[in-house]
């Protein structure tokens, strides 16, 4: 692949195995339609790589695949986030821009803990990292990081109620 028309005549016969690939990790239509828009993006400025690859269409599918999979797990957090949020009672009813609003209201308060419960509950419950790797970047015990996020969980839970239940 050493032209700009190859590289183009390349993802035009990729962009639908790009779709279902997408699909296939997503189960939902325009979000695998933004992983293409994503991937083409990504491999333009990747070409250069991309044409010195022995597998061209494999990197351009490996492309598509790991942002297929950040997108999910970043979905699935956003869920579990309102998931939690409903748990603890705050969405009985209330709109979607509500719950956005305590989404908005949750990382306020989030961005006020002490670091490490901070730096904790972001990693986990935003960012998705396991135990084992937040205890690593924070140079502690998983014991510890359960701990921080506990109070973490706890400290958010308690401020979110009071603001529920008597509008602080």
């Amino acid at each position: 692949m050493n032209t700009d028309t190859e590289y183009i005549t390349l993802i035009t016969e990729l962009r639908d195995t790009l779709y279902r690939l997408a699909r296939s990790i997503l189960a939902n239509d325009a979000e695998a339609e933004d992983v293409v828009q994503d991937t083409l993006e990504r491999a333009w400025k990747l070409r250069a790589s991309i044409a010195e690859s022995d597998y061209p269409r494999a990197y351009v599918c490996r492309i598509a695949h790991n942002i297929a999979i950040d997108r999910s797990r970043r979905l699935s957090k956003q869920s579990s986030f309102s998931e939690q949020l409903t748990s603890i009672g705050i969405s009985d009813g209330r709109s979607r821009a509500s719950m956005s609003d305590m989404t908005a209201i949750t990382l306020s308060l989030i961005s006020r803990l002490p670091e490490r419960q901070r730096i904790a509950i972001h990693m986990r419950d935003v960012e998705g990292y396991e135990l084992e790797e937040i205890a690593s970047m924070l140079e502690c015990d998983q014991t510890s990081v359960r701990m921080n996020l506990s109070r973490a969980r706890k400290s958010i839970r308690e401020q979110l109620l009071k603001i529920i239940n008597y509008g602080v």
